[in-house]
């Protein structure tokens, strides 16, 4: 919940490495190739591609006292998570045998596959038609992704929709979603080795922009700044500080001027050690510091 007073404002801070470490169940495989990824960001994951080496991350994580797990990894062409089915036996194991609180990006995903599928929470983007034509290269639309996060929620697993903001009316993306928690926000990033490694980083203001209208279109809902954004020093400080005075409850990996600010204007800060999109019940799982 996003909390105000007369005497102060909480910005909770997330910080997922290395107690809540992304995980890839394709290695670095991945057939869709995005313009604005292809494939780079596997690299930053830990490669898991078989159940067995799925099974014993997460023991070994476990035994290391680890908050979570984010399942990720690369898609196929119609936008499902690669190795997903072959895998929903071991990930219903390792809820049930293992304390880590799991979160997936589970891509576009069938009503059959959410029903089998046992996480704690999904992290499901919402792209604009544009986007998913142009960006992903998939004959999709908005709606097939808006379908994957009622499957999830029909599933009984909390959801956390994301957009990533690009153009700056990312906010009507999520017209059609009702009684939000979270939302977390991303911000485009031209990454090296991509098609769009040249194309221009939104602007603060457009990025405030997105999160004050995403707040009056859901006052009660927490909104984070999410990791996926730019981070080159001036940029990011703009970024997050912009993010702060728009209505950011929660932001992941602030920079030391974001802290700074939000502390010389009188928000109570909480750290949690896992990923942004964290449900508020898992909270108490992974605060490290009031």
């Amino acid at each position: 919940m996003y909390l105000q007073t007369e005497l102060f404002v909480l910005l909770k801070t997330y910080y997922p490495s290395p107690s809540f470490p992304p995980i890839s169940i394709s290695g670095d495989k991945c057939a869709l190739k995005c313009r604005h990824c292809n494939g780079v960001y596997l690299k930053g994951m830990i490669p898991a591609s078989t159940t067995d080496k799925l099974m014993n991350i997460c023991k070994k994580l476990d035994e290391n006292n680890a908050v979570g797990i984010l399942l990720s990894g690369g898609y196929n062409k119609n936008g499902k998570l690669l190795n997903i089915e072959r895998m929903l036996p071991a990930i219903k194991k390792i809820k049930k045998e293992t304390k880590l609180i799991i979160n997936i990006h589970p891509g576009l995903m069938d009503k059959n596959a959410a029903d089998n599928l046992d996480v704690n929470f999904a992290s499901v983007e919402i792209p604009s038609d544009d986007v998913i034509k142009n960006v992903f290269r998939l004959d999709k639309t908005t709606n097939d992704y808006v379908e994957t996060y009622y499957n999830l929620k029909n599933a009984n697993i909390d959801v956390t929709p994301h957009v990533c903001v690009y153009s700056g009316d990312e906010d009507k993306l999520l017209e059609k979603i009702e009684k939000l928690s979270t939302v977390v926000v991303i911000v485009f990033t031209p990454t090296k080795n991509t098609d769009m490694q040249n194309e221009k980083i939104p602007e603060a203001k457009k990025i405030g922009n997105v999160i004050r209208n995403l707040k009056k279109m859901f006052p009660e809902t927490e909104i984070s700044l999410g990791c996926m954004r730019p981070r080159k020093n001036r940029i990011r400080e703009d970024i997050e500080i912009e993010a702060l005075k728009s209505g950011v409850s929660r932001m992941e990996i602030p920079s030391k001027k974001t802290i700074q600010y939000a502390e010389e204007h009188n928000y109570e800060i909480r750290r949690f050690d896992a990923c942004c999109a964290l449900p508020e019940k898992y909270e108490p799982l992974a605060l490290v510091s009031r």
